[in-house]
């Protein structure tokens, strides 16, 4: 009797809506899978390049602002229809409940609306925390100004203010007093799309991130990152290591919190970049994001664990076990730049000596010749950064610092409008 050949399975085909100025290391991961890669998002999207196909969409962060939400989930599923999708992966924060609509829709993993929701609203987080009983600040959702003064009378100064749906530090404020509260309040409050303002207790002590990878509800801990915070807002994310300065019993005490956070927010399959700071009481949460770290952190992580986060995301989405192995490699350091204001003139780099050259992973300048630089307000407005590598830390830091010095960014000095 004559068998019938075995179908051959459908090709994997990755819907990434959006994606980040700096991930193209994400799209090249994802098409050395084999699948093809979907890119959605406006046709000025520089990006759009690496994907197999182009989903066009109209400004998706000005959908999000004018309530066309609706509009953009549809056009993806009417694309759905007739070229199925395997997986649908999304890097800023505020897309998440979208991808976890689309998830539960189309019955793939990863997010679901409910965690996409926890991931993105920082007051619906607050509450999944508080509800497991995850050690994090005393907060307060404030719809006005009233309530975020009584509350930071209750709490004492300084205390931190940042709108409740948006991400890489846009308008977040530490603040001592009742008259930098107001400005920071008025601030944040225009900031959000929803006019919901977080009003936190300030967390004294070191910052770090866990970069972890949940597979059928199981965390795993892939690299602490040690952050340097600080910039003109003083909250902004410039310097990062890896492997963080943590005793063993400190990391392991970061590692459960940081678990049972992601846990508590409801993210089963998918990466996570949780903060963290280390208080005299202990860790407390800082933030759950239900995505890789930003500014190049999957970069870090592979260069000193040999994991890649983003191979990692893509097997979880299919149901396959990631390759999470850790090796321990050496150290890797980021530098930023962030206080280059006027009228860039020039964008400069300078030869590297070949052991410079060893130890460099990556130097990427996200400004060019006739950009107008105000004073930086967040991270999306970066100027540039570095990477270095080196089996010694101080090697690693003398190289990271030798490339932020190696790259100028020359300015005439004219204020940006």
């Amino acid at each position: 009797m004559e068998q019938t050949p075995m179908a051959e399975p459908p090709t994997p085909r990755v819907l990434v809506i959006r994606p980040a100025k700096e991930r193209e290391s994400a799209l090249r991961t994802l098409a050395r899978t084999g699948a093809e890669i979907v890119v959605a998002d406006h046709p000025d999207n520089d990006l759009a390049g690496f994907g197999d196909a182009q989903l066009l969409l109209p400004r998706v962060p000005t959908a999000f602002r004018t309530d066309r939400v609706g509009d953009l989930e549809q056009r993806i599923a009417d694309f759905h229809e007739v070229r199925p999708f395997t997986a649908v992966l999304a890097d800023f924060d505020y897309l998440l409940p979208l991808v976890g609509r689309l998830n539960e829709r189309f019955g793939l993993r990863g997010h679901t609306e409910r965690s996409g929701l926890a991931c993105s609203n920082k007051s619906l987080q607050r509450a999944a925390l508080d509800r497991a009983e995850v050690p994090q600040p005393r907060w307060a959702a404030c719809r006005d100004l009233a309530a975020a003064r009584d509350f930071a009378k209750t709490a004492g100064w300084p205390v931190v203010v940042k709108p409740s749906d948006r991400a890489a530090s846009c308008a977040v404020s530490v603040v001592r007093s009742q008259a930098e509260l107001d400005a920071a309040f008025t601030a944040a409050f225009d900031e959000s799309w929803e006019s919901e303002v977080i009003v936190e207790e300030y967390l004294d002590g070191p910052e770090f991130s866990v970069e972890a990878v949940v597979a059928n509800g199981v965390v795993t801990t892939v690299a602490v990152t040690g952050k340097g915070i600080g910039g003109r807002t003083g909250t902004l994310k410039l310097d990062a290591e890896i492997p963080a300065r943590l005793t063993a019993a400190d990391r392991a005490a970061v590692e459960e919190v940081a678990a049972g956070a992601v846990l508590a927010c409801g993210l089963l399959d998918g990466p996570a970049h949780t903060e963290v700071r280390l208080t005299a009481a202990g860790p407390r949460i800082v933030e759950v994001n239900g995505r890789i770290g930003g500014v190049f952190i999957s970069h870090m992580v592979r260069a000193v664990t040999g994991v890649d986060l983003y191979r990692a995301w893509y097997d979880v989405l299919h149901g396959e076990m990631p390759e999470l192995a850790v090796q321990e490699r050496g150290f890797a350091v980021r530098r930023c730049v962030s206080e280059v204001e006027g009228l860039v003139e020039a964008v400069d780099v300078g030869e590297l000596s070949p052991e410079l050259r060893e130890r460099h992973v990556l130097t990427r300048c996200f400004v060019h010749p006739g950009d107008r630089l105000a004073p930086i307000e967040n991270g999306n407005e970066m100027r540039a950064a570095v990477v270095a590598f080196a089996a010694e830390r101080a090697d690693a830091v003398a190289a990271a610092d030798a490339l932020a010095a190696n790259l100028t960014i020359r300015t005439s000095g004219e204020a940006g409008a």
